[in-house]
C-alpha cells in the first residue's frame, strides 16, 4: 500500500494499514531513518501522536510514550510496544509492505 510520495525529516503522516479501519503512523526522524508503526496505544487503544519536539510518539489520554526509533515503551501504562509496519521506500514513493507484533 503506497502511503505518501516522501516525507521529510522530522515529519510524520498518517495512513491505514493492513486494512482501512487499522490506524499507522510513518516517520522520518531528523537522521533520516524512516520507520513506522500502529498509532494504536497498547494500553487501551487511544490515537498515538507524532511529537516531533520530544522525540517520542504519545497517546495522550493516559501520558503513554514510545521511542520513535523503535516503538519501545519509553512511559506511561503501555505494557507493550507498538506493532511495527515494515515499510519500504522506492522511487514512486513509500509503500508499507508488512506488519509485525513483537
Amino acid at each position: 500500500v503506497k502511503i505518501a510520495d516522501e516525507i521529510a525529516p522530522g515529519s510524520s503522516v498518517t495512513f491505514s494499514y493492513p486494512g482501512e479501519e487499522d490506524r499507522a503512523i510513518a516517520l522520518r526522524l531528523p537522521d533520516g531513518v524512516l520507520v513506522a508503526y500502529s498509532s494504536v496505544c497498547t494500553h487501551l487503544a487511544c490515537g498515538v501522536l507524532w511529537e516531533r519536539e520530544a522525540r517520542e510518539l504519545v497517546c495522550p489520554c493516559h501520558d503513554g510514550r514510545f521511542a520513535a526509533e523503535t516503538g519501545g515503551v519509553v512511559a506511561g501504562p503501555p505494557p507493550r510496544p507498538l506493532p511495527v509496519i515494515d515499510l519500504e521506500e522506492r522511487a514512486d514513493g513509500i509503500y508499507a509492505v508488512g506488519a509485525r507484533v513483537r
